[in-house]
């Protein structure tokens, strides 16, 4: 599996532009893959089940990682590029950043030892699947400006799915104020709560830095 791994990125890193569009692709597919794992750990409450859902979203991130690294090594090889070089860079790492943040969750969790995630944790973790299944849907059709404006509608729907999170946060945020008096359960639950409403978050950065994208180009 490393091997075949390894030779995938070798195979992405030679100088065609063509690539960026694949590495883009991956890179999304990562964040579809993270969001689902955090998902299920979310949604059920058993300490070896965490344990094992957290190394995936650690495998990913670290496959995330070593695709993002390829982007900004190709773009020190690549004569020609779809897009300008820093807007390669800021979609690479905002995509980057989608698995970063929901990797900190479980880190988060484990920093502060036992607890349970509340129902709006889970409904946060599929609200997190949906953004970045819509960003995923979105690098789909870069490669391509005829596909502008349904990239553009992707982008707002992406930022309502970001709105909806902010909602179902603050609920949560209620909630635990209200019905939990341990100080350590009420700091590791505001903690988490603000850790998925930012893995969301980064899911309209990526839109963002792609609406732009969009935009200079129609």
């Amino acid at each position: 599996m490393a091997s075949k791994l390894f030779s995938r990125f070798i195979a992405l890193v030679s100088p065609s532009s063509g690539n960026y569009f694949v590495l883009f692709n991956e890179l999304a597919a990562c964040s579809v893959r993270g969001a689902k794992v955090l998902a299920k750990m979310s949604a059920v409450n058993d300490p070896v089940a965490f344990e094992q859902h957290f190394q995936e979203i650690r495998k990913i991130e670290s496959e995330a990682d070593e695709f993002t690294k390829t982007i900004l090594l190709s773009l020190h090889k690549t004569f020609i590029t779809p897009f300008d070089r820093s807007e390669i860079k800021d979609l690479a790492m905002a995509l980057d950043d989608m698995i970063d943040y929901m990797e900190d969750i479980p880190q988060r969790a484990t920093l502060y030892g036992a607890g349970e995630f509340t129902p709006e944790m889970s409904t946060l973790g599929q609200i997190a699947v949906r953004a970045t299944e819509k960003v995923q849907e979105a690098v789909a059709l870069l490669s391509d400006m005829n596909n502008a404006e349904r990239i553009l509608k992707i982008c707002q729907e992406i930022g309502e799915i970001e709105s909806e999170a902010d909602s179902v946060m603050r609920a949560g945020m209620s909630h635990l104020f209200v019905e939990v008096s341990d100080a350590r359960a009420l700091i590791r639950a505001k903690e988490l709560y603000e850790l998925f409403e930012d893995a969301v978050d980064r899911c309209e950065d990526v839109a963002d830095v792609i609406h732009g994208v969009v935009l200079e180009r129609i």
